[in-house]
């Protein structure tokens, strides 16, 4: 039986990012039930990178994270992992009180935003109805994240630090021993590790 220090369950962003960091300092394995790891949400994603997004704890965890995104670790990607875009914030008329408390709010936590009036929103998103927009917030710092690239780098950083990453491996029982998970896979294999980590809600274990 194969044994490892950690298991994670699923090799989208969540699992392979988490096998990225412990790859190299714990004896690590990555399980994916499909043919190959992003099959699902993370394939199908379109991320952009929003200082100004979610509550205090999520926008904090966004900054703390700018300067990986900004310069990762030589090789990681063939391509930037950002790409400018920006993001607006509109509001229509009779929100105007609305848009001044997210500008408060989001100035209050450093947060980059301009405060644009209804002819410089309509400049920037001629889409909108004239007749019916206040005004916005315009953050130009926002960037479209390359999840592809990303994801990728997460894996291949994985992989390159002694992690295994297993594709068709799909966990149908797990139970614990003394200090030890032993996990059972779809096709009869069978793993132990110390530490089992599910990265995604579609995966259940039997404890």
């Amino acid at each position: 039986m194969r044994e490892f220090d950690v298991a994670i369950i699923g090799a989208g962003i969540a699992g392979a990012s988490l096998a990225f960091r412990l790859a190299g300092k714990q004896r690590t394995i990555l399980l994916e039930r499909e043919q190959q790891p992003g099959y699902h949400s993370t394939g199908r994603s379109a991320a952009m990178f929003m200082e100004s997004y979610g509550p205090p704890m999520v926008r904090a965890l966004t900054r703390a994270s700018r300067a990986f995104y900004e310069a990762p670790p030589e090789g990681f990607a063939p391509v930037p992992l950002l790409a400018p875009r920006g993001a607006l914030y509109v509001a229509m008329h009779g929100q105007a009180h609305l848009l001044a408390a997210v500008q408060a709010e989001l100035e209050a936590s450093g947060g980059s935003i301009e405060r644009l009036d209804a002819e410089a929103t309509l400049a920037k998103a001629p889409c909108l109805r004239a007749d019916s927009v206040h005004g916005a917030l315009y953050e130009a710092a926002a960037q479209d994240i390359d999840v592809s690239a990303l994801h990728q780098g997460f894996l291949r950083g994985a992989k390159q630090a002694g992690a295994i990453v297993q594709a068709n491996a799909e966990v149908t029982a797990a139970h614990r021993e003394h200090d030890m998970w032993h996990i059972t896979l779809a096709d009869g294999q069978s793993l132990c590790a110390k530490t089992v980590r599910p990265s995604a809600w579609k995966y259940a274990v039997a404890a």
